[in-house]
C-alpha cells in the first residue's frame, strides 16, 4: 500500500502498546506486572468500501485541522505478566472515529459521511532473546483480532431521483502476530530508547498488516517511566464487498507503571 503524505488526526487512548512494556532488570524467580495509560494523536487515512457498484470513499481524517472534532471515543487498556524470559501480554484498543468529506463521485453526492468503530485485541507471548543491564530485546508471537464496524453515508444527492443512501457492514477477523520489541538506556543517563515493529495477516484474515514504533522516555523511579514517540499501523483488509485498507500514523505520549 502505498502513502504519499502523513495524514494525523487526535485518538485519545488508554493504555500501554506491547513494543513499549519497560523492564531494567528482571529477577528470574519473580513474576512482574506493567500497566499504562497511553495517548496516540494519529491520523488516519486509506478507503473503505461504499455501496455496491460505486467505487470505495478515501478516508483522510488531519487532527491538526479539526483536533477534537473527528474522534468521538477512543480507548486502550493493557497488561503484561512474566517471570524470566518468558511472559504474556493482551493490548485492547477501542476507536471511534467519523468524518464528512467531498463524495468521489459528486455528479451523483455531494458529500460523504464516514463512521468506524474498530476493536483491535493481541494476546501474545514474548520470549527474552537477549538481556543485559538496562538493555532487552524481545520476539513475541500470537494473535490479534479485528472487529471493524464501517457506515457510509451519502449526503447532498444531485437528481430528484435519488436519496440519501448509507449502508452498514461489520467484519471480525483473527490474524498471526509475530515480532520484535526492545530498549537500550541512553549512557548512564535515565534516558532510554523503546521500540518495535510487528507483522501479521499472511492472507489468514487480513492480507498483511504492520506496526511500528520508536520511543524516546525518561526512568523518573524504577517503577514508573514517561515516552514521547511516533507511532505506525498499516491493515489491508478485503473479503466479497468489504474493503478496510487503511493506515493509521502519529505521535505517541505515555505513562508506565511497572510493580
Amino acid at each position: 500500500m502505498t502513502r504519499n503524505t502523513y495524514r494525523f488526526s487526535i485518538s485519545l487512548l488508554c493504555g500501554l502498546l506491547f513494543f513499549q512494556i519497560l523492564s531494567f532488570s528482571t529477577s528470574a524467580d519473580q513474576w512482574e506486572f506493567q500497566l499504562a495509560p497511553y495517548a496516540w494523536l494519529a491520523g488516519q487515512n486509506g478507503t473503505v468500501a461504499t455501496l455496491p457498484g460505486l467505487p470505495p470513499a478515501d478516508i483522510d481524517i488531519d487532527f491538526y485541522d479539526d483536533i477534537w472534532g473527528n474522534i468521538n471515543l477512543a480507548g486502550m487498556l493493557v497488561g503484561e505478566a512474566r517471570k524470566g524470559r518468558y511472559g504474556l501480554f493482551m493490548d485492547i484498543v477501542y476507536t471511534d472515529i467519523e468524518m464528512e468529506d467531498p463524495a468521489p463521485y459528486g455528479f451523483l453526492y455531494s458529500a460523504v459521511d464516514s463512521q468506524t468503530k474498530s476493536w483491535m485485541v493481541s494476546i501474545a507471548g514474548l520470549y527474552r532473546l537477549a538481556e543485559r543491564q538496562n538493555q532487552f530485546v524481545d520476539v513475541i508471537a500470537g494473535v490479534r483480532y479485528w472487529s471493524v464496524d464501517s457506515e457510509l453515508t451519502l449526503k447532498g444527492p444531485q437528481f430528484p431521483i435519488l436519496s440519501e443512501r448509507s449502508i452498514s457492514n461489520k467484519e471480525d477477523w483473527v490474524d498471526p502476530l509475530i515480532g520484535l520489541k526492545g530498549m537500550s538506556a541512553l549512557g548512564n543517563s535515565k534516558f532510554f530508547i523503546s521500540g518495535g515493529l510487528g507483522i501479521g495477516g499472511f492472507g489468514a484474515g487480513s492480507d498483511f498488516f504492520w506496526d511500528a514504533s520508536i520511543n524516546l522516555g525518561y526512568q523518573w523511579t524504577r517503577g514508573f517511566s514517561t515516552t514521547l514517540g511516533y507511532r505506525y499501523l498499516d491493515v489491508d483488509y478485503e473479503k466479497d464487498d468489504f474493503l478496510y485498507d487503511v493506515a493509521q500514523d502519529g505521535p505517541t505520549l505515555g505513562l508506565s507503571w511497572r510493580f
